[in-house]
């Protein structure tokens, strides 16, 4: 991987910390230390030409922490929490949506933002966060297109989907340990009434969902001003409503006009270190 792309490479090839981030898959994250892991949004129901993980692997990372309802966050999540002994953290509402569709209610945690969770050697604060607004060209581009003809049972079957997968309450993550932080967002958008931490070790950003990404992304990491972003969700993981993002621009744009911050454009089950 070419560092001057702004592209980190991975744990195996560099001084090895304590602690590591690794994305599989659409926003599903896993951030471990000394053998303790946390899992974000796992997500495996996925396009069959995309890398992917089993349930029971997941089943067996750790706890398990949902930013909102939507099915490309919660739909494998029953099966996965069935499996294995892991907790769910989720909204009120994505809880009650989770234990209707077969997780085990014993297991699921409703949180709410302000809450602070301590799991292992993370300390977890839950923040108010807000779902991405689709823009037009987006939509245009989505539904008159040829993918649709060639994905159109996919279509349906995603439509059918969304109604069993509400979104419920949007929530932002802080993950502490000792001096460092993540601020782990699941869809690109914030609270104006939220306070947030600015200088993050690393900005968990879900680079899907409008056409003009790029220059989008920008008011976000000026306001927050991260060391690191940490791209995820720019997979085409569920066509014909996804796409396969192109990072290398904004890696570029940021480069440009933040030198300072570094854009991790992760590999499949790759484990990435965090300074």
């Amino acid at each position: 991987m070419n560092l001057s792309e702004g592209i980190v490479p991975p744990a195996c090839l560099r001084e090895v910390t304590a602690v590591e981030i690794s994305w599989y898959g659409t926003a599903a994250l896993c951030i471990s230390h000394a053998g303790h892991k946390i899992i974000f949004d796992p997500f495996v129901s996925r396009n069959p030409n995309s890398p992917r993980i089993s349930v029971q692997e997941l089943a067996q990372m750790g706890d398990i922490f949902i930013t909102h309802g939507h099915f490309d966050h919660t739909l494998d999540v029953p099966a996965v929490a069935a499996l294995g002994k892991s907790k769910v953290f989720c909204s009120a509402e994505t809880a009650r949506q989770l234990i209707k569709r077969g997780a085990p209610a014993q297991q699921v945690v409703a949180i709410n933002p302000g809450e602070i969770i301590s799991n292992g050697p993370f300390t977890i604060r839950v923040l108010k966060g807000q779902h991405i607004r689709f823009d037009l060209k987006l939509m245009f581009q989505t539904l008159f297109n040829r993918r649709l003809v060639g994905h159109f049972r996919e279509f349906v079957n995603i439509i059918r989907t969304l109604r069993n997968c509400p979104q419920g309450q949007v929530l932002v993550y802080e993950i502490s340990w000792e001096n460092t932080k993540v601020l782990h967002l699941g869809s690109l958008s914030l609270c104006a009434d939220e306070e947030y931490p600015r200088g993050a070790s690393v900005l968990c950003v879900p680079f899907q969902g409008r056409s003009d990404l790029s220059t989008y992304t920008l008011p976000f990491i000026e306001k927050l001003k991260p060391h690191s972003i940490f791209l995820h969700h720019f997979d085409d993981t569920f066509p014909p409503i996804s796409s396969q993002v192109d990072c290398a621009t904004f890696a570029a744009l940021v480069r440009r006009l933040y030198p300072e911050i570094t854009v991790i454009i992760p590999e499949f089950g790759v484990n990435y270190s965090i300074a």
